[in-house]
């Protein structure tokens, strides 16, 4: 099936005509077609009137998903009272109605007009439904090019295109002028209708295809040239990355590294670290399929597998290398993969490379993603969330995701990196707090955060899983292992984890209550009792002023900004530790003081 979406820069430019030539057009190519109107005003009979538009014919069908009385915008109070969210309504009629060919969607109003009280947009639904083309209406008068400039800036990535629609009588002078605009800003332009007329005009329907993706623009510049002036604008936009000083000052307190049980410096794994380093050396030096697997890489995995019930384990030389290994290689091209919209680059990384199709749902709504696995029910679909999420230190509700699994089909992966050691009765995570390791198809953890060493785990629901990544994951065949030294450490930090659960509580505690203490002062923090505490600060130059301000006092932190996080969401990222007392939680409150008013 391919689905179009019909949206606009206003109301009254002849969407819904539009839509009745479009379907007039694949009724003729003999396709069964389904006009939709995602939600009617005012009882316009949108839908209805697109049919009588594209004429009489038995292979065409129309819907309405959503009817609000008022001839007003979706959220307007005689339309919408409360809170109750649109979207996901939307999506689950949406996947209520029966198989088709083509279905082509007509929006209610512009693309931009809010139809949920979160501010979602129609923009939104496209990258929730994931239409083959979003087609765009444009008035076709004097304004249609800065109009038309504004929503392809505005839509991005989605594939997209534009059709000029003369609703009322336009000098020649202004129509070639808007067609002239469209070509030199590259903006496709499908097709025009001119005023009163039912055939299309300039149309290009092999741009109905979906169009290639690309992450970078074609050019014939030079390409030393051409990398320079990315590295310029993020010099320009505060987003240039530099390596910190190697040193920290004497006395300086560590929040901007991931050692959340304050391991790193335990005597008893710098001895295991001695031990091991004697024995095995300093490196594998090989492939795990030639020499590099040893007995201390074994014992890693046998210690995983008895602290994950008995699952089959694999140890892995990085978390970045485990997320995008193993989704390429259980991911085939074709296969649907829903996401949490905040996941790991290294995630996307994998999902990307492994050719299907993503959709991203809002970042822990759980009844958004619910809807779409209601509308895309049927299809092989694939789940990828983390627990905690490394920006936003905050976490999803493992248990309903979980209770999911009963009433759709999808296999589940979970990120765990910055949950172990923090959550869990033995500190296996988020999923063993909340009592959902079993519906988990392949977790991963790291070995590099709270387990004070180096390289990852991924932990399989099937013994077959594990060994299709033994014979088909190329950065686990053709890389040099982990060295043996950092599994001796990781399983002996294992050990001293799983004897800490009467302590976990008193660290969540800790945060709970230190996030308490920073919104009392006025700062915008996200999460509740996770190691990873977010300070919003909006720009990336206040984020820069306010890191430096706490290194000046004696606190090394992450200033986080574009593009690992969105414009306008640039932060501090505070990672707490086990061992913090309350006199350092003192210091860090006094070091940050009190955020700055908007007119200082």
């Amino acid at each position: 099936m391919q689905t179009f979406l019909i949206t606009a820069n206003d109301t009254d430019v002849g969407k819904t005509y539009v839509t009745g030539i479009l379907a007039q057009h694949f009724a003729a190519l003999g396709k069964v077609v389904q006009i939709v109107k995602a939600i009617d005003c005012g009882g316009s009979n949108d839908a209805e009137n697109a049919a009588q538009a594209a004429g009489s014919t038995k292979n065409l069908s129309a819907h309405t998903l959503l009817s609000f009385p008022q001839p007003l915008a979706p959220l307007a109070p005689k339309n919408h009272e409360g809170n109750e969210p649109v979207l996901p309504r939307l999506l689950s009629a949406l996947g209520a109605l029966p198989d088709c060919q083509i279905r082509i969607i007509e929006t209610a109003g512009g693309v931009a007009v809010p139809i949920d009280p979160d501010g979602s947009d129609w923009r939104d639904f496209a990258e929730a439904i994931q239409p083959h083309k979003t087609i765009v209406v444009i008035d076709d008068r004097l304004g249609a090019i800065n109009q038309g400039r504004l929503l392809h800036r505005y839509l991005q990535n989605l594939p997209h295109c534009f059709l000029l629609n003369e609703t009322q009588p336009a000098p020649e002078v202004v129509k070639h002028s808007n067609r002239e605009a469209y070509s030199r800003a590259k903006m496709p332009l499908i097709a025009r209708l001119e005023y009163k007329q039912n055939e299309l005009v300039d149309f290009y329907p092999n741009w109905l295809e979906p169009a290639p993706q690309t992450n970078r623009p074609t050019t014939t510049a030079p390409l030393e040239s051409t990398l320079q002036q990315g590295l310029q604008k993020r010099k320009e936009t505060d987003c240039f990355r530099l390596l910190p000083d190697p040193e920290l000052p004497s006395g300086c307190l560590n929040l901007a590294d991931n050692d959340y049980l304050g391991l790193r410096h335990n005597p008893s794994l710098i001895r295991t670290g001695q031990k091991a380093l004697e024995q095995w050396g300093t490196s594998s030096s090989a492939s795990p399929l030639i020499t590099g697997y040893t007995r201390a890489h074994a014992d890693l995995e046998e210690s995983i597998h008895h602290w994950y019930g008995e699952q089959p384990t694999l140890i892995w030389n990085s978390g970045y290398a485990a997320n995008q290994s193993i989704l390429q290689c259980f991911i085939l091209p074709g296969d649907l993969v829903i996401a949490d919209r905040l996941i790991h680059n290294s995630l996307i990384s994998g999902i990307l490379q492994s050719g299907a199709r993503l959709i991203r749902f809002r970042h822990n709504d759980i009844g958004h993603l619910e809807s779409l696995l209601q509308l895309h029910r049927g299809r092989k679909i694939h789940l990828v969330t983390e627990s905690v999420y490394s920006m936003d230190g905050d976490y999803p509700d493992l248990a309903a995701i979980a209770a999911l699994k009963s009433h759709y089909a999808f296999n589940w992966f979970l990120d765990e990196a910055h949950a172990v050691g923090w959550y869990g009765k033995t500190g296996a995570g988020l999923a063993e707090e909340q009592g959902v390791l079993e519906q988990v198809d392949i977790l991963t953890g790291t070995l590099g955060k709270s387990l004070a060493s180096a390289g990852a785990y991924t932990v399989f629901r099937q013994d077959w899983m594990r060994h299709l990544c033994i014979n088909e994951a190329a950065e686990f065949i053709y890389s040099t292992y982990l060295p043996p030294t950092s599994a001796s450490i990781a399983e002996a930090a294992i050990n001293i984890i799983r004897k800490q659960a009467n302590q976990r509580p008193q660290w969540r505690q800790a945060a709970r209550q230190f996030r308490a203490e920073l919104r009392k002062n006025g700062w915008e923090v996200i999460g509740e009792d996770s190691p990873i505490v977010p300070i919003i600060c909006g720009s990336s130059n206040a984020t820069l002023s306010l890191s430096e301000k706490c290194f000046q006092r004696g606190l090394k932190v992450g200033a986080i900004r574009p593009p690992t996080v969105p414009k306008g969401a640039a932060r501090l990222r505070l990672s707490l530790k086990s061992t913090l007392q309350p006199s350092d939680y003192q210091r860090i409150i006094e070091a940050l003081g009190q955020p700055k008013s908007n007119d200082e």
